[in-house]
């Protein structure tokens, strides 16, 4: 049989894509390999989202290429947001490469290798504006058994200065419900107990469709799908964050009491230079609602040090959010000068030693308060989802999340004693200790 390779880099939104790539390839009869040296057809779905995302994704497709002499690669494939940024200078600079796809055009992967067969080179781009519903498309996840992403809406439309999205996935658009509750039961069927939902802006969802709803409403239906115990939510924009979103979040008890707000700073003149909908004070009077909240919920965010014009009192402001709100996760990234982004032509760039210095001191001041958090959980019960049986660990202990700690991005549990414990098994744990980023835990009951 054809054989084909993948390699997915960037955000679980763009691993959604390639997984259902691959899912049409295989569906068309190419077979799944996960050694490049034996695939003749490789796809590389790249990242453009700050600069060394696009040296990460320029570096796979040479290395790809390589294997058109040193292995049995006859075609080579390069989608995502790379592909669409630079869809005329990647054909110029790498000769290599065989097929374009843009953001809008993954489904159509299978006619444009096949075309690539008889024509020397394929590019496919669709408007922007276009709508794909995944549901009833194959899809090969490569995400474990038990746990999924699931994508409700493509693009964006917020036009945040320092971004890249609107342009290369162009706006925002919906999935209607009726798309996402077919996937979810679809999914459910094959074991999946972990719903993750993903999206640029994940609180604007269903505004924009012709019969418009809501995410609170979109949840409740997904969360009565049964055999479906997690549902996580992820990439809440602040704007659209209702006190119906936040009610269901305390009251639905299968939703992950987890909040992912990527909020990028506090201090005003920074938001307006960011084209930020959102200021100081309506972002401090949500934060401290959701803390108020009887039933305790992890807050995630992520926050970009040395954007242009960023004075130190700025930076000030912004440490001091820091540990007036006590998030439980931060994720820091120092500002990317994106080439097409209005900030890039903004005055006032600032070093990339003070960048740097930021970054660390932003770093060290979540790093105790995520410890101090962490400490204040020993004694208290949780369930956990395990992902490493303790046979297969490093350390000899099984290894898996809470609810509280979302895949890829946070912290682990480790769970002692739990050398009979199944992977993908959902168990009752004590927490008996607390790091900065991860938990030991001992069982306190059955796994289910």
């Amino acid at each position: 049989m054809k054989s084909v390779g993948v390699i997915s880099l960037g955000c679980s939104k763009n691993l959604v894509d390639a997984e259902i790539m691959t899912g049409l390839l295989l569906r068309a009869g190419w077979q799944y390999t996960d050694d490049l040296a034996q695939a003749e057809i490789i796809v590389v779905n790249t990242c453009t989202f700050i600069e060394p995302a696009k040296d990460e994704s320029i570096l796979a497709i040479l290395t790809a290429a390589k294997y058109k002499e040193t292995g049995r690669c006859r075609r080579l494939v390069v989608t995502g947001c790379l592909s669409e940024q630079y869809r005329t200078e990647l054909f110029k600079e790498i000769s290599e490469i065989d097929v374009l796809l843009g953001t809008a055009s993954w489904d159509r992967i299978v006619a444009a290798v096949e075309a690539a067969e008889t024509e020397e080179r394929v590019a496919v781009y669709e408007r922007q504006s276009r709508r794909v519903e995944p549901a009833g498309l194959p899809r090969e996840r490569t995400t474990p058994d038990y746990m999924a992403y699931v994508k409700v809406a493509e693009g964006c439309s917020n036009g945040c200065t320092f971004c890249l999205i609107p342009y290369v996935r162009g706006g925002f658009r919906s999935r209607t419900p009726e798309s996402m509750l077919q996937e979810v039961r679809s999914m459910a069927a094959e074991g999946v107990r972990e719903i993750n939902l993903i999206a640029q802006d994940t609180t604007s969802y269903g505004r924009d469709l012709d019969e418009p709803t809501t995410l609170t409403a979109l949840l409740q239906q997904i969360t009565a799908v049964e055999g479906i115990e997690w549902v996580r939510l992820l990439y809440l924009y602040p704007k659209y964050f209702t006190d119906e979103l936040l009610a269901e979040v305390v009251r639905n008890p299968k939703v992950c009491k987890y909040i992912d707000i990527p909020l990028q700073h506090i201090s005003d003149p920074v938001l307006q230079r960011m084209h930020r909908r959102d200021r100081a004070a309506d972002i401090r009077a949500l934060l401290r609602k959701i803390r108020a909240q009887e039933t305790y919920i992890t807050l995630r965010t992520t926050f970009i040090v040395g954007f242009p014009g960023e004075t130190e009192d700025d930076f000030r402001a912004l440490c001091d959010l820091v540990r007036e709100i006590r998030f439980d996760r931060v994720g820091v990234f120092r500002y990317s000068r994106e080439e097409g982004t209005p900030a890039a032509r903004l005055p006032e760039q600032i070093p990339e030693e003070v960048k740097e210095e930021r970054y660390h001191t932003l770093m060290a001041v979540q790093a105790q308060i995520s410890e101090e958090i962490n400490r204040e959980c020993v004694g208290r019960r949780e369930t956990a989802l395990v992902e490493t049986a303790a046979a297969d660990s490093e350390d000899g202990v099984a290894v898996g999340r809470l609810r509280t700690q979302a895949p890829e991005v946070d912290g682990l549990v480790y769970i002692e004693n739990g050398e009979e414990l199944p992977v993908g098994a959902f168990v009752p744990v004590e927490i008996t200790a607390g790091y900065a980023y991860d938990l030991v835990a001992q069982p306190c009951g059955e796994a289910f």
